[in-house]
């Protein structure tokens, strides 16, 4: 059987234009042509010897090799942001400390702070878990270096847009549909405000 290597380069491509639900996107972010990128994922399908996108619509999905082909991907450009964040970062040494909205504390921050480590021992971390408004405000007080929160529709100084995460309520059909039909109020749960998912509902 042939061996492949997979271009580091494409399999970035792959990943950036799947998290940012457009590989227009991905082409600008990337500092490459639109053009570029789609033949790198024609590269990218080449190497796998097996479609890896289908039609949707009038987009693209993946397949099922395309969704094992995308977990890879994302291990291996994160053990090769590793290995180069070690090898040119082993000199750092200080604290940073990081603050993380509620809903990301406990999926993101472990595994965030493992790899961070591990790329920099010397730097010690300070994490703290907060809502959206007050992460913003610390940052812009300076009490916190950086933080990964919602948008609340400040303009923060030298913050950069990271993703699009889909919204979705959750519910009982039965119970929204009674309502509706008898016109009744319909109960929801929220957190208190301040709170963006409080404020778009």
């Amino acid at each position: 059987m042939r061996r492949v290597t997979f271009d580091l380069d494409v399999l970035r491509s792959f990943v950036t234009g799947m998290e940012l639900g457009s590989f227009a996107k991905a082409a600008d972010r990337l500092g490459r042509s639109t053009s570029a990128v789609s033949a790198q994922l024609k590269k990218l399908e080449e190497q796998a010897a097996t479609p890896i996108f289908r039609k949707s619509g009038r987009g693209l999905a993946l397949t099922e090799a395309g969704e094992t082909m995308l977990g890879y991907a994302r291990r291996l450009i994160e053990l090769n942001d590793e290995a180069a964040s070690a090898i040119h970062g082993v000199e750092l040494e200080g604290w940073v400390r990081l603050g993380l909205q509620e809903d990301f504390g406990e999926a993101v921050l472990p595994d965030v702070l493992g790899r961070f480590a591990r790329a920099h021992p010397k730097v010690k971390i300070e994490a703290r878990i907060a809502r959206s408004h007050d992460l913003a405000e610390r940052v812009l007080s300076g009490s916190l270096d950086i933080a990964l929160a919602w948008h609340c529709g400040e303009t923060l100084p030298y913050s950069q847009h990271v993703a699009d995460v889909p919204m979705r309520w959750i519910g009982s059909a039965k119970r929204i549909e009674t309502s509706l039909r008898n016109s009744e109020p319909l109960p929801l749960v929220a957190l208190e405000a301040p709170c963006l998912l409080r404020t778009v509902a």
